[in-house]
């Protein structure tokens, strides 16, 4: 074991020096490939954008899944940096890769390495495996910055809230500065959003865990003769229910619209990250809490995950996804995050340990 865990730390250390931007993760496809191909018998092919990877048995008793994203973030700069451990979390399941044919189980096991998690598109385009390969059960796991050091954490309900970016552009009538009154302002649909997004986070409108977040505000330009004429407004809302998800994203709008229509405004919106809540299926979590030693969260946690896709899907297939603590480090998406190596064979074992 000591062998694989270096291995699998020089392919993660690899795979951090070749951070992608989600979507375009070619070099990152490349050392996914060359590492299956060169250290197991697996069958592997590309599937829509991302990898699978394939053990088979003699007569399979079943069909399990898992899955680890390998995109990087988007830095504000245009860069791409592994500041989310999916360097950590691909090299993990190449670990995996390496075991079952050690371990020799029973079940055909499908390893689905995905691009584009940070943008919500990665699961969406490959949850179509559930079917082409008769999945029965998938999993998929993140590691948890704050969270004691290899401890398995899941839900018996949602793990990941929904979320998704709302783009409001309000479009009024510029005038003079002196003469405001001959203009038509966005600053009374600004107010009015304003007071909502507000009212999601502090008052009783909607369920605890649902709410939406200002990311940003753009209005007029600086001209002091002119008035504002335009404004673009960027919000992030989120749940754990996914009612509830629709309910504040239609609220929001009803706000704008009935604001526009009062003051002779235009406005378009555009949803842009847009992430399904995690929910996982109660079976597959107690599997997670009794075979991995796991517990319970104490509520779901705030960011998204695409692997919702996966669990949405119609039919037979059914999974859960868990969280693997990481200790005292960095918060994720924060520019000194990194995966600890040391966490690597906590989640390989986990995963093995549901094989």
């Amino acid at each position: 074991m000591n062998t694989l865990i270096e291995k699998i730390k020089r392919v993660r250390l690899e795979l951090h020096n070749s951070p992608e931007h989600s979507g375009r993760e070619e070099k990152t496809g490349q050392i996914i490939r060359e590492f299956l191909r060169a250290n197991t018998n697996l069958y592997c092919r590309d599937y829509n954008g991302g990898i699978i990877a394939v053990y088979e048995p003699d007569n399979p008793a079943a069909v399990v899944a898992f899955r680890a994203d390998f995109d990087a973030v988007s830095l504000p700069g245009g860069a791409a940096a592994h500041l989310c451990g999916h360097d950590g979390h691909t090299a993990a399941l190449l670990g995996v890769a390496l075991m079952l044919e050690r371990i020799k189980p029973d079940k055909r096991i499908v390893l689905i390495f995905q691009p584009a998690e940070e943008t919500g598109e990665g699961a969406k385009a490959m949850a179509g495996v559930i079917e082409d390969y008769d999945i029965s059960e998938i999993y998929g796991a993140h590691n948890l910055p704050g969270f004691e050091f290899g401890r398995v954490f899941t839900s018996y309900d949602t793990f990941a809230c929904a979320s998704c970016g709302m783009i409001f552009k309000i479009v009024g009538k510029p005038s003079h500065a002196a003469y405001p009154e001959s203009g038509v302002s966005p600053m009374g649909a600004v107010t009015e959003l304003f007071n909502a997004i507000k009212e999601s986070q502090e008052g009783d409108r909607f369920e605890k865990g649902t709410f939406a977040t200002l990311i940003g505000c753009n209005m007029g330009q600086k001209a002091f003769g002119t008035s504002a004429e335009k404004a673009e407004l960027w919000i992030t809302v989120r749940s754990r229910s996914e009612k509830e998800f629709k309910r504040i994203r239609e609220y929001l709008e009803y706000i704008v619209k009935k604001q526009c229509g009062y003051d002779g405004l235009s406005y378009t919106l555009e949803l842009q990250d847009e992430f399904p809540a995690t929910v996982n299926d109660r079976d597959c979590a107690r599997k997670i809490i009794e075979n991995c030693d796991g517990e319970i969260l104490k509520e779901p946690m705030r960011w998204s995950e695409d692997f919702g896709h996966f669990l949405n899907r119609k039919g037979t297939s059914k999974g859960a996804f868990f969280g693997i603590g990481a200790g005292d480090c960095p918060d994720l998406h924060t520019k000194n995050y990194e995966y600890p190596d040391a966490l690597l064979e906590y989640q390989i074992n986990a995963f093995l340990k549901l094989v």
